[in-house]
């Protein structure tokens, strides 16, 4: 997921509001245009949908992402590389619509304070996409079976660009990126086998602490029953301990200057 507060112009032809039947030329089955229907009543503004090139570091393995934004409007992007690709495309928007209607109840968006420094840079510029990517994989577990049911997890598979990429980073040091990449092979790889894979991997590159880390990731958000908004804060505040080991547990406190979503300020 990218970070969620980019500025977007909005126009028919790249980001025109949709019908709730369709979404960017994608018709919709009819629980997806339900999902839909719903994000748009809780908002009170209709869905824009957007085909975006995703360039940034970061981003080459992106399909699609979503947020709302300060206005409340829920923003859906889908990589420009998907047009004509309807089955893909489906799956990428219904992922993407299970997000926002997560986002439109309640279910917390997280940020780094500017306050907080690493020794890299400020933590916004240089953590956060880790951060994104912790609440994605805690978002996927609470709607798991929808995509198994509607068959979204078969179309949508990065198995191989993981493991590819692993595979060409012999000789870098491992990072917070791999433990969650890592994380989220054990939990939503479809192939026991590629888990292994990229285990194999990762141990050849002796990146053995984001294997257990990684792997702790995996029990944490697998084991814990995920059912409000709470409970979600809850399970991210566990795994950012473990992605982020420091003298003082992170706070979290709640944003008072975005109202259109819960957006949950981290600092030490």
């Amino acid at each position: 997921m990218i970070l969620f507060f980019a500025a977007l112009v909005l126009c028919h032809s790249s980001a025109a509001a949709q019908n709730r039947r369709e979404i960017l030329g994608i018709n919709l089955r009819p629980e997806m245009a339900t999902v839909a229907a719903e994000i748009e009543k809780k908002l009170g503004r209709p869905i824009y949908g957007e085909f975006s090139a995703f360039d940034a570091d970061g981003e080459e393995f992106m399909l699609g992402s979503s947020f709302i934004s300060e206005d409340g409007v829920a923003i859906l992007r889908v990589s420009r590389n998907l047009r004509g690709q309807d089955k893909l495309a489906e799956a990428v928007v219904g992922h993407e619509l299970l997000h926002l209607r997560l986002r439109a109840a309640g279910y917390p968006v997280f940020l780094f304070s500017p306050t907080v420094k690493t020794r890299r840079g400020l933590a916004q510029d240089v953590e956060q996409q880790n951060v994104n990517d912790v609440q994605s994989l805690i978002e996927h577990r609470i709607f798991k079976s929808e995509m198994e049911r509607f068959g979204f997890l078969d179309a949508i598979s990065l198995d191989e660009d993981t493991i590819k990429s692993a595979e060409k980073s012999f000789g870098r040091e491992d990072g917070q990126a791999d433990a969650i990449n890592y994380a989220r092979a054990v939990l939503e790889y479809k192939n026991a086998q590629n888990v292994q894979k990229l285990r194999q991997i990762y141990a050849r590159n002796k990146w053995r602490k984001s294997i257990e880390i990684g792997a702790a990731l995996a029990r944490i958000i697998g084991q814990a029953k995920i059912n409000s908004p709470g409970a979600a804060q809850a399970v991210f505040a566990r795994c950012l301990a473990k992605l982020y080991p420091a003298p003082r547990p992170a706070k979290l406190a709640q944003s008072k200057s975005v109202k259109a979503y819960r957006l949950m300020v981290i600092s030490y």
